[in-house]
């Protein structure tokens, strides 16, 4: 995927991005405004070695690298806090107490943490004078028994100073109210973030082009922007309407045309499209007659002698483009035992007939009254009426009938809405008309 469609991935569901940042943020300020205020107080504690000497120094350093293990003891702790009359938790000490060393240096700095700041000095001074103490006859005993790489006693002493003494901290270091804050912002955002993606990947809908392109394995002809307005978007769902005609210099008109010139350059890089069926995926088929009677409309006003068939036997919608509606239509002519033409109405488009759907008579499946051989044999006949037949059928994999007509077709149209049509519904139906043998064009995605 593309930068610019990660992108798109979060805009699309911007919402959840910042919700998940704000209640992290809400819950993190909450959280540090409840914490009491905790002080901290240091004791630099420094090993000095006289006279210098090399050697002498060098002890110092490593003894005092040992020596501050002391400190992490418990045994130690507790005898440090009772030695100076302090009642303090030692393992609630050792929780809260940090050393630092720098490994050219002699000096240990001992950090203790605590809510109560006089509490914190005086343990902290308690810790530093007790181990001062202890290391002081621990150097003793030691550096008698210390050579050097010569097996020369080194002569001198090794003293542990405490360079502080610490005082009740006036300011506190915690809770960083802001500082969690922003964190909890930060990390409410990418969790959001995070949660859109596995949406997008769990959500079984095509969105755009390069989707469908990738889910289908067809190519997307054109993109039609579908009207934004309340009002429109509701009579666009109950009836189609035909943009090339009424808004010829929108951009649906223009992308109708987009959809007519593949058409067109198929048929002219040699393979026949005079017979296209124009055909919707999942239970509506509202979208997929627009899209056949507005391409139907865009070839009859380049002058192509056009029939629009509405196919569609169980949601017809194709006759409101008549001025009135007919008596009669596709159903009734091919219950008929009459081997007459079945008739056409003409439309407001000069070069563009309809033969609308008709009543169907209760009871009779239309999947089946397609599928006769008389009526495929009628269908067929279309051909010599016009230079192209449009059909309009209803929506796969819901029913078979676009099973059955795509044998007459010369290419079939899949119509996929963004947003709405579900990928793995998509994929079944175009297996579908695999499976028969049909030959598929590609697909025109509806937007908005």
């Amino acid at each position: 995927m593309r930068p610019e469609e990660y992108l798109a991935i979060v805009l699309r569901r911007w919402w959840v991005v910042l919700l998940a940042g704000l209640v992290a943020a809400a819950v993190a300020f909450f959280y540090s405004s409840s914490m009491p205020p905790t002080y901290q107080v240091s004791v630099r504690l420094m090993a000095v070695a006289q006279p210098p000497d090399y050697w002498l120094d060098l002890y110092a350093k490593n003894r005092l690298a040992s020596f501050q293990d002391l400190i992490r003891n418990g045994d130690f702790v507790a005898s440090a806090l009772a030695r100076a009359g302090l009642s303090a938790d030692p393992g609630q000490v050792l929780g809260s107490l940090q050393l630092g060393r720098n490994q050219d240096s002699n000096v240990i700095q001992l950090v203790v943490t605590d809510t109560d700041p006089a509490r914190a000095a005086r343990v902290a001074n308690a810790l530093a004078d007790a181990f001062v103490a202890q290391t002081m006859a621990e150097n003793q005993r030691i550096l008698e028994q210390f050579r050097d790489p010569f097996g020369q006693r080194i002569q001198g002493t090794v003293t542990v100073l405490k360079l502080d003494t610490a005082s009740p901290p006036s300011v506190p270091v915690g809770p960083r109210t802001r500082l969690n804050t922003i964190g909890g912002l930060v990390l409410g955002l990418a969790f959001g973030i995070l949660v859109t993606f596995g949406i997008e990947y769990f959500e079984d809908v095509l969105r755009t082009a390069r989707e469908t392109t990738r889910a289908l394995g067809l190519p997307v002809l054109s993109e039609i922007r579908l009207a934004r307005d309340r009002r429109s978007r509701r009579v666009e769902e109950t009836m189609p309407k035909l943009v090339v005609l009424e808004e010829p210099l929108s951009a649906a008109a223009e992308s109708y045309r987009t959809l007519r010139a593949s058409v067109l350059g198929r048929e002219a890089a040699g393979a026949s499209c005079r017979t296209i069926l124009v055909c919707g995926i999942g239970r509506d088929s509202r979208d997929a007659a627009s899209v056949a009677a507005n391409l139907a409309a865009a070839l009859a006003i380049a002058g192509e002698r056009t029939l629009l068939v509405d196919a569609d036997l169980r949601q017809p919608s194709l006759h409101t483009l008549l001025p009135s509606s007919p008596s009669t239509g596709l159903a009734e002519a091919l219950l008929s035992s009459e081997e007459r033409p079945i008739p056409s109405q003409p439309t407001p488009v000069s070069e563009l007939a309809l033969i609308p759907a008709g009543t169907l008579p209760a009871g009779t499946n239309p999947a089946d009254l397609l599928a006769r051989a008389p009526s495929l044999a009628r269908l067929a006949q279309l051909r010599e009426r016009a230079d192209r037949v449009v059909l309009h059928t209803a929506p796969l994999p819901e029913c078979g009938e676009a099973l059955v007509l795509s044998r007459l077709a010369d290419g079939v149209l899949l119509v996929v809405r963004s947003g709405r049509t579900s990928r793995s519904i998509a994929q079944r139906a175009k297996e579908q008309l695999e499976r028969v043998g049909a030959s598929l064009i590609g697909v025109v995605l509806l937007t908005g």
